[in-house]
């Protein structure tokens, strides 16, 4: 969501107060904070025009987040380290979600369960007695034995002149780094207090609520979810560099994993030698993988340094990305970006058909050729493209059975032998047949594709009423649908062509209305010609089962 969207957002009052009126938002040359307050939502073309671009200066973040004293200190237990913890795993938490954005009490435990990980993770043993960082840690604590806000600032430009003083960011010393080493040394912070886990709950909220007087964090509700918390697209670039953070540690891993150069065992071991990685592997590729990400090598840095430009190619191609192949930066940041954003809607414990439906547009889009990473374990094929193939007939399937609850659901596809469409479903006596078509370009129902789907309507019809033909593809011709009109006078049944986008579309929407219901999505909704259109179907449902 963008900053210039949340004027026509559903705000609960106390969170526009923090966001809008609240005084605590730092002034530079272009923003003024005062006037702000009183008018900025009031007013439209004032607060696109003028406040979005204030609100987005790199200049005003930088004051609101490396000022170490924020609004609410004294509800985080008056510790500037303590709120700087809070503050950073919310906006860690954030920038790894689809839209920047995540419900209120989700976003809550999982910065808990964040600051218990590294907690856990850390010990004084896992750090050299000359690690500078280390004793810049105890030397922090050993003053009235906490960190205050003058040290945070003086860690803050030791960080700066570190960072200017090396060239690879493997080297940069971050505030992860720091908390880390605090760990070590049994100085992060506690995230429960006696019995009553709750308080850190109640902490970490007031932290969300910091954020959230400085404009840097909304919470609105939506249609699809209460007290939904986020960050401002417009903010992403600049919240992204302050964490120091491009991809999660499982996206990282499984990027290395899906490339094929990080196969060899000879750039494996050529790149830890480079970045001064030394912990034990037992001679085996998988540790080498996972001990580059353990070891915080950045992935822009080892894709600029591992593959060449062929390679990065390579990747693009495989996966049809959108990057121009002159440009090596434009590649790493989109191959990043695929890796990163592919992982976000699902987690690893999903049912298939969650992967299915946050990947269907991907699958059905025959420029991309390769299997997206969080599908590879799903099908097993030959080759990639008849992978992809196989994924878009098996993920129709499991959304037809799955998500519209259409146990009358059936998969032939390349299983199936003589003239078969890829899928049929019963309902009631009557029978739609549909055909997945995986194309680069637009689908044009040509003649050859007619003369099939005349010869499965013939055959099946010899045995069942058939009433609807569905023809699925990324997208259609203009001529499409004059031809598959043609072919309806042939065959005297409806032929409907349905973008793997409208499916899509149509499933969430199922999903978040009916699915819970038990109902069972009605094939009559297909009735009709030409292409099919969800908003007409939606209407159609909400009048059937209101």
């Amino acid at each position: 969501m963008r900053l210039r969207e949340l004027i026509d957002e559903e705000w609960n009052s106390y969170e526009e107060k923090r966001f809008r009126k609240d005084e605590t938002k730092s002034e530079t040359d272009s923003f003024d904070p005062e006037s702000f307050k009183h008018d900025g939502f009031d007013d439209r073309e004032k607060y696109t025009e003028e406040y979005v671009p204030a609100l987005a200066s790199d200049e005003r973040l930088e004051a609101e987040l490396n000022g170490f004293t924020p609004p609410r200190l004294h509800a985080l237990n008056d510790s500037p380290y303590q709120a700087l913890v809070i503050r950073y795993g919310i906006l860690r938490q954030l920038i790894q979600r689809p839209g920047y954005s995540m419900p209120k009490s989700e976003l809550l435990e999982n910065v808990q369960a964040w600051q218990r990980q590294v907690i856990e993770e850390f010990g004084e043993d896992d750090f050299s007695e000359s690690d500078d960082l280390l004793h810049l840690a105890k030397a922090g604590v050993s003053y009235k034995n906490d960190v205050d806000d003058s040290e945070l600032h003086m860690v803050y430009s030791y960080f700066e002149l570190h960072n200017r003083s090396h060239e690879s960011k493997h080297e940069y010393y971050t505030w992860l780094d720091f908390f880390k080493r605090l760990s070590a040394i049994g100085r992060f912070p506690k995230v429960r207090r006696s019995d009553s886990p709750e308080h850190a709950i109640d902490t970490i909220e007031k932290g969300l609520w910091s954020l959230q007087e400085q404009a840097i964090l909304y919470e609105v509700n939506t249609e699809e979810t209460k007290e939904l918390v986020g960050i401002p697209e417009d903010y992403a670039d600049y919240v992204r560099d302050w964490l120091y953070y491009e991809m999660s540690e499982e996206n990282y891993l499984r990027m290395l994993e899906a490339i094929d150069p990080f196969d060899r065992q000879s750039l494996l071991v050529d790149v830890r030698d480079h970045y001064g990685i030394e912990s034990k592997t037992g001679g085996r590729n998988d540790r080498r993988r996972k001990s580059i990400v353990k070891d915080g090598v950045f992935p822009s840095e080892l894709l600029r340094y591992a593959l060449t430009k062929v390679e990065l190619k390579a990747v693009v191609d495989r996966y049809g990305l959108d990057a121009h192949k002159q440009k090596t930066e434009e590649m790493i940041s989109a191959i990043i970006e695929y890796f990163e954003q592919s992982q976000k809607s699902v987690g690893d414990d999903d049912p298939d058909v969650d992967l299915y439906l946050s990947a269907f547009e991907d699958i059905a889009d025959g420029t991309v050729q390769q299997v997206p990473p969080q599908l590879q374990d799903l099908v097993d094929a030959d080759n990639p493209s008849e992978k992809l193939d196989v994924l878009f007939e098996d993920a129709t399937a499991e959304i037809f059975s799955e998500v519209f609850n259409l146990s009358g659901t059936e998969l032939l596809g390349q299983q199936a032998s003589g003239v078969v469409a890829d899928g049929e479903i019963e309902q009631e006596g009557k029978w739609l047949l549909w055909d997945n078509k995986r194309r680069a370009r637009e689908f044009k129902m040509g003649s050859t594709t007619r003369s099939k789907i005349k010869s499965y309507i013939d055959t099946k019809a010899e045995q069942h009423d058939v009433e609807w033909f569905l023809v699925i593809a990324p997208e259609f011709s203009e001529n499409a649908e004059t031809h598959a009109e043609q072919l309806e006078m042939q065959v005297g049944e409806d032929i409907r062509l349905v973008s793997a986008g409208d499916l899509k579309a149509l499933a969430e929407w199922w999903r978040e209305q009916y699915e819970d219901d038990g109902h069972e999505l009605p094939l009559s909704i297909f009735y009709g010609s030409g292409m099919f259109d969800p908003e007409v179907a939606m209407n159609v449902l909400d009048q059937q089962f209101s």
